[in-house]
């Protein structure tokens, strides 16, 4: 906004309304593909999924964090605050490293929803709860 010369005071607050309008868009978008895999997610594995999974530890705790509804509200409150001094020169910079986080955070996102089979928190810790097989009697 700053490199369009000053055409009048209600520029910033239309561009900030159109930027949260495409922000909740994509929400809504990223929300709603994570409801299954889709086919070009599928095609977009590797076929040794597993052993790539194993290297994203820290993304996924990252991506756990927020099941703490504590911890998301203050992150909110965050996000919402520094937005509050995006107009303050020095405030900016801090607004800025929350937008990188935010940028990251939906990075942690794409990950996590694509390899979620072999996330070791969404796998019961690492060990997979399965159904108790009981056997078939046959009266013969």
């Amino acid at each position: 906004m700053t490199v369009v010369p000053v055409v009048g005071a209600a520029v910033p607050v239309i561009a900030l309304f159109a930027l949260l309008a495409v922000t909740l868009f994509l929400a809504y978008a990223v929300l709603a593909h994570n409801r299954q895999l889709c086919e070009r997610c599928v095609r977009a594995l590797p076929l040794d999924a597993s052993s790539v999974a194993g290297r994203y530890g820290l993304r996924f705790r990252v991506a756990h964090l927020f099941e703490s509804k504590v911890f998301a509200a203050f992150y909110l409150v965050v996000v919402l605050g520094t937005a509050l001094l995006a107009t303050h020169p020095i405030g900016r910079y801090g607004w800025a490293l929350v937008q990188a986080t935010l940028a990251y955070l939906l990075f942690v996102y794409v990950t996590h929803q694509r390899y979620q089979p072999w996330c070791p928190t969404c796998r019961n810790g690492g060990e997979e709860i399965e159904a108790p097989i009981r056997p078939v009697s046959v009266n013969g």
